[in-house]
């Protein structure tokens, strides 16, 4: 009888033991699987900042809006390019003749590419085939493959070249700011097919949705010159705020969105009637610009921080501590 009691004992404590075991595993398991889908949905939940007075770039969470990660680059970052076919950020250091590269999964620098000129505007390809850098020293496009990031063109275009974006249609466009025009590109021959005049000092770009309308900053006249891509000219006008810089669109692609420098605003561009439906007021001189269906992220270069509008209300819901001056020109989002 004390024989079968203590080997039920020894039964029942084995049991538990597994059991406890079983548990911890089973913790582990769980714990692993929630660290792995964490880290999945921040790799493609981040926003990016070039600071240029510090040179630096600044890695934000999406998930909870904090810094996680200052990655340094190049002197005077400004430009960026988000590249989410490939996992690259693109970041051009105007006065160091660089490109820094950076992938997205961990973070790093794996590349930085020397150019003659100085780096402004930076472009992926919309199929990730190509990198465009605008030189505006030489008054050049530079085409780079995004495989091994070999040089492979150098176009001569307008005079001190900025803002760069390319479409779907295989065409790229580059606003040329001392000639107050917009160089059309063939992405099959990178040669220049069309130059459209626009308003006083062209510098930031935009294309909406449909990929029927130009939209370029004019940061002299300030305006808004509206391109009708299928017309191949300039449709009208639009009057913004003092200087503006960078534009951005809404979800639904009825709405862009102009930092206006010398204003601290951000005007509404109603797209089918062209003209601004409301002016936001922001922090100080606010400068790149980028949305996603639920935000409107603002850099406001003076301010050192990127501010977040909820897009329905236009209400600050965020505002994320940067680095020093920072600048994001061009599309400064990675999100899935």
């Amino acid at each position: 009888m004390e024989k079968k009691n203590l080997s039920e004992l020894k039964s029942k404590s084995y049991t538990r033991f597994n059991l406890r075991y079983l548990c911890s595993y089973v913790f582990l398991f769980i714990s692993f699987l929630t660290s792995s889908v964490y880290c999945n949905t921040l790799e493609k939940n981040l926003a990016f900042a070039t600071n240029q007075g510090d040179n630096s770039l600044s890695v934000i969470s999406l998930v909870d809006f904090k810094v996680i990660k200052t990655i340094k680059v190049g002197k005077a970052p400004a430009g960026i390019a988000i590249d989410k076919i490939n996992g690259y950020v693109f970041v051009a250091n105007a006065e160091d003749k660089s490109i820094s590269v950076i992938k997205t999964n961990d973070l790093k620098i794996v590349k930085t590419i020397k150019i003659t000129g100085s780096a402004v505007g930076i472009e992926v390809s919309h199929n990730g085939s190509y990198v465009y850098v605008a030189d505006w020293f030489n008054d050049l496009l530079l085409v780079y493959r995004n495989i091994d990031f070999k040089l492979l063109k150098k176009i001569s275009i307008g005079r001190s070249p900025a803002g760069v974006v390319s479409g779907k249609n295989g065409l790229v466009y580059v606003a040329n700011r001392d000639d107050n025009s917009v160089s059309v590109i063939s992405e099959k021959s990178f040669e220049v097919l069309d130059t459209i005049s626009v308003g006083t000092h062209p510098f930031g770009l935009g294309l909406n949705n449909g990929e029927d309308k130009l939209l370029v900053t004019n940061v002299k006249s300030h305006d808004v010159s509206i391109i009708n891509l299928d017309k191949k000219n300039e449709s009208t006008r639009v009057k913004v705020g003092k200087r503006p810089y960078c534009i951005s669109f809404s979800h639904s692609g009825l709405l862009a969105y102009v930092t206006n420098q010398y204003e601290d605003t951000v005007s509404v561009i109603n797209l089918k009637k062209n003209k601004v439906i409301k002016t936001i007021p922001v922090g100080s001189f606010p400068e790149g610009i980028d949305s996603n269906k639920d935000f409107i992220f603002v850099t406001n270069w003076m301010d050192e921080e990127l501010m977040v509008l909820d897009e329905k209300t236009y209400n600050v819901v965020h505002s994320v501590e940067l680095g020093s001056n920072p600048r994001n020109f061009g599309s400064f989002l990675f999100t899935k």
